[in-house]
């Protein structure tokens, strides 16, 4: 016996047809002694009962709280991390203390003293965990080199994102430009 694939298509819609006309006469309602329309019924549930369910017609509202639901919360080790500024040393660091404060937000402050002149790098503030290769901290990053901006401080408040990229141990400040400008970066890294 041969297979015939234009007869088994020919079957496989007709089941499909089949099956949809059942559906459809389980859901269609005639008024009795009407000739008129058949009624679909309206299977939407009733506003109210949409925003009981935390539904609405509002799309932002369904992602935000998808994105509530989905995303996994990551933490940092509480206590102290080194710290760092390229101009003061990347063998001589700084200490930074970091304690959980809820939420998935962290209090850090700390300092990177130069052990022979005025340089340093100092940061207070809170840390917000993103993922594990990124922070976004709010607060004061302050730092000061003799060797750029004429040797004033570089104070810089407000949001900042730390990144720790290309498997590194530390999450750098992604704001690098120094407040001299140009081409002066400044390197702030916390460790892990």
């Amino acid at each position: 016996m041969r297979f015939n694939a234009k007869f088994a298509s020919i079957t496989l819609l007709l089941l499909v047809n089949i099956s949809c006309k059942q559906n459809v006469k389980e859901t269609v309602r005639v008024p009795p002694g009407s000739d008129s329309v058949p009624i679909v019924p309206d299977n939407t549930p009733p506003k109210d009962s949409m925003i009981d369910s935390g539904l609405t017609a509002d799309s932002s509202n369904l992602r935000t709280k998808a994105s509530q639901q989905e995303t996994p919360k990551f933490t940092i080790r509480e206590g102290k991390h080194s710290l760092s500024l390229q101009w003061i040393s990347w063998e001589e660091l700084g200490v930074a203390e970091v304690e959980h404060i809820g939420d998935n937000k962290y209090r850090i402050s700390g300092e990177q003293r130069h052990p022979q002149n005025d340089d340093y790098l100092k940061i207070d503030g809170t840390l917000e965990v993103v993922s594990k290769t990124e922070l976004i901290f709010n607060g004061t990053v302050e730092t000061k080199s003799e060797s750029v901006n004429n040797g004033e401080p570089c104070l810089k408040e407000g949001e900042q994102r730390f990144l720790s990229t290309k498997n590194r141990k530390y999450w750098r400040m992604q704001d690098m430009e120094n407040c001299e400008g140009g081409m002066v970066l400044d390197y702030v890294d916390i460790y892990f």
